[in-house]
């Protein structure tokens, strides 16, 4: 098979899986009020328990993310990926099935830690093909993850409009359908054998060439601050994903099936926002996209939170997912770029401290719910927003311009080696 023909099924396979990965975040979230009631968990009563279960989706997210990262690196991130995209889906089927409270503690974790892992693996991967292709293409792939979660986001509000008190029918049909696409990605993903070499790795490498380049502790503080960065976005998503519908329709007292919608619209925006985001920063620069997409983020919270109407909220959650559309992605980018040859790791580091937003929200908003009121709920997400928009920017042009060099990667070459060619 010619090799370009190869890099572009990859990427393909690439959009596939995060279009599936998408999907599966947002089937959840627009049947939580219905799940909600499916398990006896309705209303103002049941949003502790219901805190403690997203808590235990956080913390498996943040443990996910973070160890099979390292999986990644030594299988490569085709065999993780083809596992979380078979268990993921099927997990939520079962769920789906569930009355129980107490048996569905234990699936959503196993949830929250096929999420993380998934979405380690699939950015991971997403490294290795952008590397093939020598420019920005990681906000196409999340542009991916943000269509798959608007369609099936809107597949989710029809199918809540019509079975309002279970999500047994829209859990199974849809999590049918994000398995046979996930599953069906694999097959052109790239083997571990594909993947491309770094001068890093070479340099590191013992006699047989199979030892990994060996972590520099610059490398390592930077991804630390690319996670603490992620943090504030990723509580921002999260807040909306776990409890948006629950909010419109309480707080703005707007019906089940705008409130729904709001949340679609919400994901909807973030794949206008991707769909642009490596233009943009070609364009513009990294820091400052990421800088006016901070500001963006703090302003649609401000609208949704402070005008406090269900026209305000569509408007509100619109223009927070245009800004934290592009924030992701570019960090993602560079972090995995910065070690090829580590880039599971160092993706792992970013996401499990952004995914301890499932840690640190889940019982902070319970507590802001439990105390304050659910009108409170914005609050939170917008505090951590404030200085990602202010120091956000600072963060990534030094580590740009002092850690991360362009030729770090060796790029493919004319002669390559027949015996991998054949593979193709």
């Amino acid at each position: 098979m010619d090799v370009q023909v190869r890099y572009r099924r990859a990427r393909w396979a690439t959009f596939g899986g995060f279009t599936a990965l998408g999907g599966m975040a947002y089937i959840w979230s627009t049947g939580v009020t219905e799940f909600r009631e499916q398990i006896g968990l309705s209303g103002s009563a049941g949003d502790f328990r219901f805190g403690m279960m997203a808590l235990s989706a956080g913390i498996a997210s943040a443990v996910g993310s973070f160890l099979v990262g390292f999986l990644a690196d030594r299988y490569g991130p085709r065999r993780v990926v083809a596992a979380g995209a078979v268990l993921y889906p099927l997990l939520i089927i079962v769920l789906g099935q569930l009355h129980s409270w107490a048996l569905a503690v234990p699936i959503i974790a196993g949830l929250g830690l096929l999420r993380g892992a998934q979405d380690t693996a699939l950015n991971t991967h997403g490294i290795q093909v952008e590397r093939y292709y020598r420019r920005s293409i990681m906000s196409s792939f999340h542009f991916c993850y943000s269509l798959g979660g608007f369609l099936l986001g809107m597949a989710g509000s029809w199918f809540a409009s019509r079975f309002t008190s279970s999500a047994m029918v829209q859990w199974t049909v849809l999590g049918l359908a994000m398995l046979v696409l996930g599953s069906g990605s694999v097959v052109w993903m790239l083997r571990q054998d594909e993947l491309l070499a770094s001068e890093s790795a070479e340099d590191a490498a013992d006699s047989d060439g199979a030892a990994l380049a060996s972590p520099s502790s610059v490398v390592v503080l930077v991804m630390l601050g690319f996670g603490l960065l992620l943090l504030g976005s990723m509580v921002g998503e999260n807040v909306i994903g776990d409890w948006g519908q629950e909010y419109i329709r309480r707080v703005t007292h707007s019906t089940a099936a705008l409130a729904g919608a709001a949340v679609s619209v919400f994901i909807g925006a973030e794949a206008v926002g991707r769909l642009f985001g490596d233009k943009l920063a070609q364009t513009f620069g990294r820091t400052t996209v990421v800088f006016a997409s901070g500001i963006l983020a703090v302003t649609g919270l401000s609208v949704a939170y402070f005008l406090n109407t269900p026209t305000a909220a569509l408007v509100g959650l619109a223009t927070l997912g245009l800004g934290l559309s592009s924030i992701a992605p570019l960090m993602l980018s560079s972090a995995g770029r910065a070690d090829p040859a580590n880039a599971g790791r160092n993706i792992g580091i970013v996401n499990a401290i952004g995914y301890s937003g499932n840690l640190v929200s889940p019982a902070t908003i319970t507590f802001v719910v439990t105390v304050f009121g659910l009108d409170r709920l914005l609050l939170f997400p917008l505090i951590l927003l404030l200085p990602l928009a202010l120091l956000g920017p600072l963060l990534m042009r030094k580590s740009e311009h002092d850690h991360f060099s362009p030729e770090v990667v060796r790029p493919p070459q004319p002669t390559i080696d027949p015996a991998v060619t054949g593979k193709f």
